[in-house]
């Protein structure tokens, strides 16, 4: 009978595989790049990407937050906590403290949870964050070991990002970081000025690729187990019309302040007798929804801080917003002045905030290397599960708090719990 418990034994550790490796060893790579929409690489030659289908998990179902739009979603793809705890709740709000928050990376906004780079170094992980959301603070300096910043109008960019974890990859020593947070500029801003069909975002699509295909090429030639994550921020789609907001405001004789980005305009008010008042003058768009701050629905996971306005503009495709600052200077008296939706094909095409379970929002999750699961596709990841996610492949504790959960669908099986 021992015998043969013993047998049995050996065949259930057959059955399992090549042995979990101990977790101290592996590192793991994470790249993000901007506006990797799932049809960009369902209708490219992306052969890096091909063959981490092959041997790798992918899923073209990664849910982002509302709105669907990059910081919200950089700040909760590496903190793996919505942005009610977060409290990035999109890329232009106002807090009744600091004021107007706009594109900022600097981590002193959050309210709240650890990036994935906060949570590895304070258990001895050694990070680089490169570009990476809240790779530094103002008031606590550098938050990882190795940090740098994105150049954004640098046309080279992402040829330079890909030459920064190539390198670390290649180091050695005792300094070496064991997670490597990579941001790509991506085929975002091109697939907004010509369209996710354009030659040009074709280019910058494979483009992606091939700095995919040299980091894996890195890792191979590294000799080290190593896992690679490539995933985006947020999804990407066609649209045709602008919503003036401004002028809407104007037309109704409301008194808000708008700050609008995306596909949402956030609207404050410092009399809510004018927010209720705002709510049904608005109310019969067909061109947006109207939100109510204190009862959104449940995709909208932003929370009840100051932060989130009384009511927030949603756009329906194909309308999207923008403040006014931001359009092409020999438009922007449109904005008192002009109709209440404007044609904007002739200056942006496609665009991405709407609601995550909208067409065209949700973005990519691709893995490879050790302890991913070869040729393996799942049809829905949401961004708070990439914390966690990479947590576990460091044998590490997620950061505090997590809403997110392990993908547990990627995983080989000695390396899932």
């Amino acid at each position: 009978m021992a015998r043969l418990r013993a047998v049995l034994a050996a065949l259930a550790i057959a059955s399992l595989g090549t042995p979990a490796l101990a977790t101290s060893e592996r590192t793991v790579v994470v790249l993000v790049f901007d506006g990797a929409a799932p049809a960009m690489l369902e209708g490219n030659h992306t052969p890096a990407f091909a063959r981490m289908r092959t041997e790798g998990a992918f899923s073209h179902g990664l849910e982002p937050a509302f709105p669907t739009i990059s910081l919200i979603n950089g700040f909760t793809l590496s903190t793996g906590c919505w942005p009610a705890r977060h409290g990035i709740v999109t890329n232009k709000f106002l807090d009744p403290e600091r004021g107007l928050y706009d594109h900022s990376g600097d981590a002193d906004w959050l309210l709240g949870c650890e990036g994935l780079h906060e949570a590895a170094e304070r258990q001895d992980v050694r990070t680089a964050a490169l570009g990476w959301y809240g790779h530094s603070s103002e008031t606590r300096g550098p938050l990882a070991s190795v940090v740098s910043e994105t150049d954004f109008e640098d046309p080279e960019a992402d040829a330079r990002r890909a030459d920064e974890v190539v390198e670390q990859i290649g180091r050695r020593g005792p300094d070496r970081p064991r997670l490597i947070l990579g941001y790509f500029t991506g085929p975002d801003m091109q697939a907004h000025l010509t369209g996710i069909e354009s030659e040009e975002t074709r280019a910058r699509v494979t483009l992606m690729d091939s700095l995919v295909g040299r980091v894996m090429d890195a890792i191979e030639g590294s000799g080290r187990p190593t896992t690679l994550l490539v995933t985006t921020d947020h999804g990407m789609r066609e649209v045709s019309h602008i919503v003036n907001v401004r002028r809407l405001l104007h037309w109704h004789d409301i008194d808000a302040q708008p700050v609008s980005t995306g596909t949402t305009s956030f609207l404050y008010f410092e009399d809510a007798a004018e927010a209720a008042r705002a709510r049904e003058a608005l109310g019969g768009y067909d061109e947006f929804e109207v939100l109510r701050g204190d009862a959104l629905p449940a995709y909208a996971r932003l929370g009840s801080n100051g932060r989130v306005p009384d009511l927030i503009l949603s756009a329906e495709p194909p309308y999207f917003i923008e403040d006014t600052e931001l359009w092409p200077g020999w438009l922007r008296w449109l904005g008192r002045w002009g109709p209440r939706f404007v044609w904007a094909r002739p200056f942006l095409k496609a665009t991405h905030g709407y609601p995550p379970h909208y067409e065209g929002m949700a973005g990519v999750f691709y893995a490879w290397g050790d302890g991913i699961a070869p040729a393996r596709e799942l049809p829905h990841l949401r961004a708070v599960d990439l914390h966690p996610t990479v947590a576990h492949l460091l044998g590490i504790e997620p950061g505090r708090p997590v809403d997110g959960s392990i993908a547990e669908g990627l995983l080989a099986v000695s390396t899932a719990r």
